[in-house]
């Protein structure tokens, strides 16, 4: 009898193998590699989001429009006249104040000391709040007291309201515009008997050079 040979299709035979493997390859490779791309390029563009974002503020922040300044007088005091004062914006071209002085001289006639604390208004016409051209007015409180010399009498105390006007210029300097350089002057008035204070002045020309931190 002539041989007869049975043709079986083994499911194990390597073309089916071959096959199968090949068809299990083929969706991973397409499916994973478009995600994995697209998440790599998420992080990236999230990454220089966040950066250029963090940049930004930083930017705004170093740059951010001063409305605040707590400013001294250095070189006042060489002349034993020591002032402090704080001033903020409430607007674009306006600003409040409040400072505090103390001052003393002495002559052949005593020691005459002044200690004064003020509110203060200042109009900015550039509308660039403690920078530039200002002018404006102030009110406060000063006592005075007067030691004349043992050959004079005994020492007199007086106090009373005051009013003055100022006329500044201000500069903001620096990468920040934190640093504050002011330059000023102006006149004041105590209204006090001048009876009782001997030879106490009652109103002078004032004159600053102010240093200070803006925020």
């Amino acid at each position: 009898m002539p041989e007869r040979r049975l043709g079986l299709a083994l499911p194990g035979g390597t073309d089916d193998v071959t096959s199968n493997a090949a068809r299990r390859r083929t969706p991973w490779a397409r499916t994973l590699f478009p995600e994995t791309l697209m998440r790599l390029t998420s992080v990236v563009m999230l990454t220089a989001l966040t950066t250029l974002a963090a940049t930004s503020l930083g930017a705004q922040a170093a740059t951010a429009p001063k409305r605040t300044v707590i400013s001294f007088q250095p070189l006042n005091a060489i002349f034993s006249v020591y002032s402090a004062e704080i001033e903020h914006a409430v607007s674009s071209s306006v600003t409040l104040g409040v400072g505090g002085s103390y001052w003393s001289y002495n002559d052949d006639f005593g020691d005459t000391k002044y200690t004064s604390g003020d509110l203060k208004v200042k109009f900015y016409p550039e509308s660039h709040p403690l920078q530039g051209f200002s002018f404006g007015g102030q009110v406060g409180y000063t006592s005075i007291s007067d030691r004349p010399s043992d050959a004079f009498g005994g020492s007199s105390t007086t106090n009373g309201p005051t009013i003055g006007v100022a006329l500044d210029y201000n500069w903001l300097l620096g990468a920040s515009k934190a640093t504050y350089v002011g330059l000023g002057v102006g006149a004041k008035k105590i209204f006090a008997n001048s009876d009782d204070i001997g030879d106490a002045t009652l109103a002078y020309p004032t004159a600053r050079i102010s240093i200070g931190y803006a925020f």
